[in-house]
């Protein structure tokens, strides 16, 4: 939104005061300044139009069978389980090959990155999922609610 105001004002208290969430001292500053502004005016009535389109806005929910993205059948478990399992345990092979072959040689630092690089990559972002999750499992108020 182009919006030029000639005294300088922060624009995120017109956002904040049409939610509500400003604070009386504030709520009545930014009611006076827009009163004495045309640009803030109308930036305040864009504003409050595209709050309007926003919450009369209707989501439609997916079917029911389309939640969860879990697999669904016995199979599709399985094979998933399986999965993980044989990527972990290449990765935990080739970290430790590549961990056994950085201590026992004095190799081109190349090589060692090459080596090291995509195993340590992959453990480092797995390690990072991990936190999330662990992390949202303790915080996530929804969790085990399905639709």
């Amino acid at each position: 939104m182009a919006h030029n105001c000639t005294r300088a004002f922060d624009e995120e208290l017109i956002s904040g005061y049409l939610d509500g969430a400003l604070p009386q001292m504030q709520a009545q500053k930014v009611r006076l300044h827009v009163e004495d502004c045309g640009s803030c005016r109308s930036l305040l009535s864009e504003l409050r139009t595209l709050r309007e389109a926003a919450q009369s806005t209707r989501f439609t929910p997916p079917g029911d069978d389309e939640w969860p993205e879990l697999p669904r059948t016995r199979p599709s478990r399985f094979t998933r389980s399986l999965g993980w399992v044989v990527m972990i345990a290449w990765l935990v092979v080739v970290s430790v090959f590549a961990l056994w072959r950085f201590l026992t040689s004095t190799g081109d630092p190349l090589e060692i990155f090459l080596m090291l690089g995509l195993p340590g990559g992959l453990l480092l972002l797995f390690l990072s999922v991990l936190s999330d999750r662990l992390r949202e499992l303790k915080t996530d108020r929804y969790r085990g609610v399905h639709r």
